[in-house]
């Protein structure tokens, strides 16, 4: 048994902390009441360890047990942490430097999905929307789907968070990690042609907040079900291991998805070929709203070679999300993997520390 101090007003946000999660971990990891009687000390965002409550730190400078982030969010590992290909780093504290062990989507095989990303896993709300939903779709067909996208109301949909400025836009291009929120933004404020809609709290403050729906989820599948053409599904970052529900609602909701994949990316491990969804990476900002302007559903040729991508894609998703194997094996992946880098984490010895001088 693992005793861990999970600490943080992020920590919900973690593998350790989600009820449909939970039980993988209750047999292997214990949560302790302080932090001396812990074998490691867990956050889940590098702003909690520099807040670290003053009890915690003491009890490092006594005992070094290791401290660990254990982060799910590339944007927070990127915008806040600076340094989110790092596996050992230092982190600023009013108590002094602490050292870290960092598991982030680069850095770890937590988040090194098999079949299905991670992040579905955090609640079963995703297995079962997608059930329904993508054994529905499957039954359509080709020429179904043509109808469908012709009978559409709205041409262009986005639903994420409206972020500007430049410092959305990190790059760290040796582990193909780039921020996107900032130019996200500025495809959905420039994209003209037909009707676009701009949806969610950023876009339309008389909206409720996400944190305030009783199933956040839920609404945005009833508010995007056979209701656009197109839905922008682009992640707040570009991470290779880094796939959440966007893309997957896009489809469910039976829109063709915009989103951005480099050739290292694991979106081309779902076996989606290319015409199901459009790729807008390495485009700019402008290029890539002019290619969502440019969409022509009145190209017989383009309508019929997509359609025909697409009908494979929701039977391909279908196969893959309707099936309770699949669920049930990246779960048992997703434990024997963060039950691995802990008990890595406490064999390394409590004391010993790569050398980060030059951090």
């Amino acid at each position: 048994m693992i005793r861990i101090f999970k600490a943080g007003a992020h920590i919900r946000r973690s593998p350790l902390s989600y009820p449909a999660l939970a039980p993988l971990f209750d047999s292997h990891i214990e949560e302790a009441a302080t932090p001396d009687s812990a074998d490691l000390y867990v956050f889940s965002h590098i702003l909690d360890i520099e807040n670290a409550p003053r009890e915690l730190v003491e009890d490092w400078r006594q005992r070094r047990r290791p401290i660990v982030l254990l982060s799910e969010e590339p944007f927070w590992d990127t915008l806040w942490g600076r340094q989110p290909l790092a596996r050992h780093r230092l982190a600023d504290s009013p108590w002094g430097r602490l050292p870290v062990h960092q598991l982030t989507h680069h850095s770890s095989t937590v988040f090194r999905f098999e079949r299905i990303p991670y992040y579905l896993l955090t609640n079963h709300r995703f297995a079962n929307a997608y059930a329904a939903k993508f054994a529905r779709n499957a039954r359509q067909t080709p020429a179904g789907w043509r109808r469908a996208f012709l009978q559409r109301r709205s041409d262009l949909a986005f639903l994420f968070e409206r972020r500007e400025g430049a410092h959305h836009s990190l790059r760290w291009p040796e582990g193909d990690t780039v921020g996107l929120c900032h130019w996200r933004t500025q495809i959905a404020e420039t994209c003209r042609r037909g009707r676009v809609e701009r949806l969610g709290r950023s876009w339309q403050p008389e909206r409720p907040a996400r944190g305030q729906l009783a199933d956040w989820h839920l609404d945005k599948l009833a508010l995007l079900d056979g209701h656009a053409r197109a839905i922008g599904a682009i992640e707040n970052t570009h991470q290779p291991n880094y796939i959440t529900e966007k893309l997957f609602d896009a489809f469910a909701c039976g829109a063709l998805p915009a989103y951005t994949a480099s050739p290292r990316h694991r979106i081309h491990d779902l076996g989606l070929t290319t015409d199901s969804w459009l790729n807008l990476h390495g485009l700019s900002a402008a290029q890539a709203a002019a290619r969502l302007d440019g969409l022509d559903w009145g190209n017989a040729a383009w309508l019929e070679r997509t359609c025909e991508a697409y009908a494979c894609a929701q039977q391909a998703l279908s196969a893959l999300l309707g099936n309770p194997r699949n669920w049930l094996r990246e779960r048992a992946r997703l434990q024997a993997a963060l039950l691995a880098e802990f008990r890595s984490i406490l064999d390394q010895g409590h004391t010993a520390w790569p050398d980060l001088s030059a951090a």
